[in-house]
């Protein structure tokens, strides 16, 4: 089980790849995978279907801005 703030670190961390991603042009897929890989650089051992899995949940609790 992960501890609160490695998984507060690691929310961050998948957020602000995402992110700058999405900043940068990227569409969503592209952004997803820079997020995936963020994770994958906090946490090595994990493979890439998995990493994806994980990073999918994670994403679910990142706040959302309303759209008009």
């Amino acid at each position: 089980m992960l501890q609160p703030m490695t998984h507060d670190s690691d929310l961050r961390a998948i957020a602000l790849a995402y992110i700058r991603e999405r900043e940068a042009g990227a569409l969503d897929y592209p952004a997803f995978v820079a997020a995936v890989d963020a994770y994958r650089e906090r946490h090595p051992d994990t493979s890439h279907g998995d990493a994806a899995l994980i990073v999918n949940d994670l994403m679910r609790e990142i706040p959302r801005a309303a759209h008009p």
